[in-house]
């Protein structure tokens, strides 16, 4: 058995100085490993997790990402995934818009999508290692030492950080969002996945519940992605009970509880993850480069935090290839990184920030979709503001 096909490679100290050691394996990790690869750059990536897995996801692609994803290998035409058109959003009372999808969507779990890109990465040359956990990374000259667990090293040119929305390395690196005084609000988020029979496969719907909100859309195989976010506060008001949270506050909005209550779940229990916060986080700390949720977290209700990873990785590849090229110093690339980031990115998460900060409260949620459903051109430009273009 070849455990580079396999992915149970045992972590081991290495000699080889590789041009790019990425940390986590989700979608910006993944598609920036396979680009480099594709490239004939020596690649190393840190996953602790083994693929197969499931994440606490929408699962969304917007349509901005079909092009690059197929440039770099993966067979969208021939997956029949669900194409998402429409758009449903309800207030915790029931109060519900609806209206078309500009660009529109794609529905694909995470369990498929990263097998997929850690599968063509391996393919292109790239060391993949699985159930591998980085406990240390840092700058000396102009060379990277990456620490796992078990205290195996690794060393590499360019260091990136794809670990998500919190990590250890997080409060390792010293980041200033981590700190308790600046956390602010914190939110706990669930996922898993319903067999609804009568589920649109051309919608996404978001509903509302106080302190929090709750997606719906299709991914492939019949099944229906119900992902929510709540403030934590709703949690430990249910003695840490997910099921009872979703009875005592999901369930009140009218339009929710349908589904919650009549839907089956299907294959893996819900997966949860807590310490979420949306305060602004920085593209560079410690000279390691940040893409994906580990640059920026972008509300769930905006639904794309999937194709922001894509495009910063995208973004992030071409300024890679230059610094390995010689054409750029480690401080040209880090300031290039960081004001490109911005110019793409930043605004789309200011906006579902924004757009965060309505949803939840019965009152004001109520109260901006009235006003919405009597301004489609309006509701049409906030959408826009959370995609981009094709690329």
């Amino acid at each position: 058995m070849n455990p580079e096909i396999t992915g149970l490679v045992a972590p081991a100290a290495s000699a080889e100085l590789y041009d790019c050691a990425i940390i986590g394996g989700g979608v910006a990790g993944l598609t920036l490993a396979v680009q480099l690869a594709r490239g004939g750059r020596r690649v190393v990536l840190f996953e602790k997790e083994t693929y197969p897995f499931h994440r606490v996801c929408g699962e969304y692609i917007s349509m901005e990402n079909y092009d690059f994803l197929c440039r770099i290998g993966v067979p969208l035409a021939e997956l029949n995934l669900p194409v998402m058109t429409r758009f449903t959003v309800s207030s915790p009372t029931g109060v519900a818009l609806h209206h078309p999808l500009d660009i529109g969507g794609l529905g694909i779990t995470r369990y498929e999508l990263d097998q997929l890109l850690a599968r063509l990465a391996r393919q292109h040359g790239a060391t993949i290692l699985e159930g591998t956990r980085v406990t240390d990374v840092a700058l000396a000259g102009e060379e990277f030492t990456l620490t796992v667990a078990g205290g195996a090293t690794y060393h590499a040119r360019i260091a990136c950080g794809a670990w998500g929305k919190h990590a250890n390395l997080d409060s390792k690196l010293q980041r200033p969002f981590v700190e308790p005084s600046r956390r602010g609000r914190q939110f706990v988020a669930v996922k898993y996945h319903l067999q609804i029979p009568d589920f649109p496969r051309d919608i996404v719907e978001m509903h509302n519940f106080t302190d929090g909100y709750c997606g719906l859309s299709p991914v492939a195989g019949g099944l229906t992605n119900c992902s929510y976010i709540s403030d934590v506060r709703n949690l430990r008001a249910h003695g840490n009970s997910v099921a009872e949270m979703e009875r005592q506050v999901l369930m009140q909005n009218p339009l929710l509880r349908p589904y919650l209550q009549e839907a089956q779940r299907a294959g893996h229990a819900p997966i949860v993850i807590s310490q979420i916060t949306f305060r602004e986080r920085s593209t560079v700390d410690a000279h390691v480069l940040m893409l994906g949720d580990a640059a920026g977290t972008i509300a769930p209700l905006a639904g794309n935090g999937m194709s922001m990873g894509m495009n910063a990785s995208f973004l992030l590849h071409g300024l890679l290839e230059e610094f390995l090229a010689g054409r750029l110093s480690r401080p040209e690339l880090e300031q290039r990184y960081t004001h490109a980031w911005r110019r793409l990115l930043r605004l789309r998460i200011a906006a579902g920030r924004l757009i965060h900060q309505f949803f939840g409260h019965a009152g004001l949620t109520t109260l901006a979709i009235q006003a919405l459903k009597r301004l489609p051109g309006l509701t049409t430009q906030v959408l826009k503001l959370t995609h981009g273009q094709r690329y």
